[in-house]
């Protein structure tokens, strides 16, 4: 079952920078699904175009570079178990069951996009100050 931790430091790695790609390790893997199947939770049933658009337009809300496409996301959540296909195969809706078995509660009301915001802000803050760091030689 992943935690508020893990989730959080795995959003963090994988969106803080400037490009982002579907993550190897499988916790890690499990938390992009999971951060994309929470936001999909917004609506009870998506038909194919509507999901493809919610997926994309999740991926470029984070503002950085991917190679990912929504085709692939929409077959990774329906192969994980988040996303189920009615009998026709014509909508989809979030398996709210599978997002409990994986996630402890605390972790569905998370916004993995303010998480990803605070860790770029966090990562461009220790830049800056790495930046102005002076060796101590320099010091009087």
């Amino acid at each position: 079952m992943i935690t508020k931790s893990q989730f959080e430091t795995s959003i963090a790695k994988t969106f803080a920078g400037s490009n982002f790609d579907y993550p190897k390790k499988p916790q890690d893997s499990t938390v992009f699904l999971g951060a994309l199947s929470i936001d999909l939770m917004q609506r009870a049933t998506y038909t194919e175009a509507a999901l493809n658009d919610a997926i994309a337009g999740w991926l470029q809300s984070f503002g950085a570079t991917t190679s990912l496409d929504h085709v692939t996301l929409r077959r990774f959540l329906v192969d994980a178990g988040y996303l189920l296909r009615d009998s026709a195969g014509l909508n989809y809706s979030v398996d709210l069951a599978a997002l409990h078995r994986e996630f402890e509660e605390p972790v569905l009301s998370l916004d993995a996009h303010e998480i990803a915001r605070q860790a770029r802000a966090e990562r461009e803050a220790r830049k800056q100050a790495y930046g102005r760091i002076t060796p101590k030689d320099d010091h009087p």
